[in-house]
Parts: structure tokens; C-alpha cells; sequence
């Protein structure tokens, strides 16, 4: 079987949310839910993203319900029911990032007064400034920022508990507008008009808030190097150290895997002839051969 080439190590694509995810073991210890927090806040916005795309997919199905109605006087409806399931898909995912974010902050300042772990009661609480003194200010202004919070927690609190509401394309302006009578908005069963534009404000506002949050986190990273793997080339894992206030790409930190590769009876890296990692690798030992 012919061996994959695989690089892992691909920092110029990573996001603040990945770095810290790579990065943060130095400097916090997290339990098992801590840890999990992490990698939730990263695959549950992901997975947002891939529902997004699902359900622009299924729009044009919804032409089926149409010619059914049409055909027959009434219709299934069942196009519109599996792309609203779809979209309050993308809106619980969205909230449950939120959520395993909150999770990661409250591992990090558990012992700060008025820090609980609940996503409802940390809005609450930082906005009202019912927090300990010691508290950052750039997580105090993410949550000052986040005025859609409340509306968006709503929505989300409902579709936990109701059945699946429906869409239908507007033929004048073209857009999917989605309808739920168990959702209200003073008083009147939500109406959207166009829920991809909805959507979208949804993502921009999670992802805005995500950034602030873990670009302060990322900046209280311990500047201590760690291991982070490469890839694995013709079967075998490579790895270097990385710190994580350095400047991070592909040429970074000191390479850890050039001990083993370098020897005769073993192949060399695919990359060592180019990779800046290497080079520095090669300087330190000739620094210590030099002292």
C-alpha cells in the first residue's frame, strides 16, 4: 500500500480558536470537560458551517412541495419541514459553541467571583458587572458587544422544546422566509423573512465574539514551547517545538523529529532541505558545539 503524506501542522490556516486549542496545554491543565470545551467550541461552529451549506442545498426542493400542492390541493410539506429542521439545526450548533466557550472561560476563572459555569448566568452576570474587580476587561466588552445574546438565547431555549417550524420561498423577493408559531417576538409568531441573512448575522456574531474571547485567552498563553506534529510522511509522525508568541508558520520553532531522521538507517524528512524549522534546529546544536 502505497503511504499518504499528511501535514498537520498548518498554522497560517488556523484561526485565534485553533491556536489556543494548540497552544493552551502549557498553561492550563484541563480536566476532561475543560478539554472537551475546547475542541466543542471549534467543531460545533464547524459544524454550523456544514449545515449552512446542507441547506442551501435543500432549497430547491422546496419546488416539490409546490408542484404537489398544486397538483394535488394540499401537500406534505415535507421539503419545507427537513430544511427548517436544517436551519434550527445551524442555530442550536451555534449556540452550543457559545456554550463550550463560556465552559473554557469558567475553567480559567473559576475562582473569580461571579464567574458560573452557565452561559445564561455568565451574560448576565459580566454584563451587569456583578464580577470579581480582577476580571479582564476585553472578556467584559465581548459580552458588551454581544447586545444579540438575549434574542438569540430565546430562539435557541425555544427550539429545544417545540416541533420543527417551516419555510417557503417568497416568489417576490426570491428569499426563504421562516415561519414558527411556537417562536414569538412581541407577542407575534416569528416571521423571518430571510433566514440566510439571518443565518449569516448569526455566524458573523458568534465568530466576532469567539475572536475576542480567544484572541485574549491566546494572549495569556505561557510563551513556552510545545510539541506540535508536522505530519506524518511515508508512515511515519514528524514533530517540532513551537512557542506560542512566536511567528507562526510553516518555517517556525525548532524541529524535534531532524534526532532520528538525521540518522542514516532512517529517511529523511520531505521538507528538510526547505523547512526553516530544521535550519533552526541545525543553528542550536551548532550553538551548543560551539559553547
Amino acid at each position: 500500500m502505497k503511504s499518504r503524506n499528511i501535514i498537520f501542522y498548518t498554522p497560517e490556516q488556523w484561526g485565534v480558536l485553533e491556536k489556543f486549542s494548540n497552544f493552551y496545554s502549557a498553561t492550563h491543565d484541563f480536566n476532561d470537560s475543560g478539554k472537551r470545551a475546547v475542541l466543542g467550541t471549534i467543531s460545533h461552529f464547524r459544524k454550523a458551517l456544514t449545515l449552512k451549506n446542507l441547506a442551501l442545498k435543500l432549497v430547491p426542493n422546496l419546488e416539490n412541495d409546490e408542484v404537489e400542492l398544486n397538483e394535488y390541493g394540499y401537500s406534505s410539506a415535507i421539503n419545507s419541514k427537513e430544511l427548517s429542521a436544517v436551519i434550527e439545526s445551524i442555530i442550536l450548533e451555534l449556540y452550543s459553541s457559545l456554550d463550550c466557550s463560556i465552559t473554557v472561560i469558567c475553567k480559567i476563572y473559576s475562582k473569580y467571583q461571579g464567574i458560573p459555569d452557565s452561559t445564561r448566568k455568565y451574560f448576565k452576570n459580566v454584563s451587569s458587572l456583578k464580577i470579581d474587580k480582577r476580571f479582564p476587561e476585553q472578556l467584559i466588552i465581548a459580552v458588551q458587544e454581544a447586545t444579540w445574546y438575549d434574542d438569540f438565547r430565546k430562539i435557541r431555549d425555544e427550539l429545544t422544546h417545540l416541533e420543527t417550524g417551516n419555510c417557503h420561498k417568497n416568489d417576490e423577493t426570491g428569499k426563504i422566509v421562516y415561519m414558527h408559531s411556537g417562536l414569538k417576538r412581541k407577542g407575534v409568531s416569528l416571521i423571518i423573512n430571510d433566514i440566510f441573512a439571518e443565518i449569516d448575522q448569526m455566524i458573523a456574531d458568534i465568530n466576532q465574539f469567539l475572536g475576542r474571547v480567544f484572541a485574549y485567552l491566546y494572549s495569556q498563553l505561557d510563551d513556552k514551547p510545545i510539541l506540535q506534529t508536522c505530519g506524518i510522511f511515508n508512515g511515519r509522525a514528524y514533530a517540532r517545538y513551537v512557542s506560542p508568541h512566536e511567528s507562526m508558520d510553516f518555517h517556525s520553532g525548532i524541529c524535534d523529529a531532524r534526532r532520528w531522521f538525521d540518522l542514516e538507517e532512517n529517511p529523511t524528512c520531505i521538507f528538510a532541505s526547505e523547512c526553516g524549522a530544521y535550519k533552526n534546529a541545525n543553528n542550536v546544536v551548532r550553538s551548543k558545539i560551539s559553547k
